[in-house]
């Protein structure tokens, strides 16, 4: 495998950040630990953990199509873990960690996809 561009390495980690809080919220929900997701939650969080390991492996790859199944990624957790669940979510209180850790991710993310679409990986691996 050829070394990674730091863009392309800011990309996966915040991808693999998301992840992690996908993985620990699909484990809430099927411990019942409060707060937990509702339980109608569980397929789009599923979804949400396929499309996320996904993303990084074809970021991995530097494919372009990873970078556009990191920004749906990335639009998804903005619904799990964005900014809007503290003001609109009853649980918000509780879980001001995980909004301020997915809301850096998401912010990175996007950033990192944008550096990244506009220097090109490389210009031979997007293909």
């Amino acid at each position: 495998m050829n070394q990674q561009s730091k863009e392309n390495q800011n990309l996966i980690v915040s991808l693999m950040g998301l992840f992690t809080i996908d993985v620990v919220l699909l484990f809430a929900l099927f411990a019942e630990v409060d707060p937990h997701p509702p339980g109608f939650l569980g397929p789009f969080i599923g979804a949400m953990i396929s499309l996320g390991a996904i993303s990084v492996v074809l970021a991995l790859w530097e494919r372009k199509i990873g970078l556009m199944s990191a920004t749906i990624f990335g639009g998804m957790n903005i619904m799990a873990v964005g900014p809007q669940k503290y003001f609109f979510d009853p649980n918000g209180m509780t879980v001001v960690p995980v909004i301020i850790l997915g809301t850096i991710l998401i912010g990175t993310l996007f950033y990192s996809i944008l550096l990244v679409r506009k220097m090109g990986v490389s210009s031979a691996s997007l293909d």
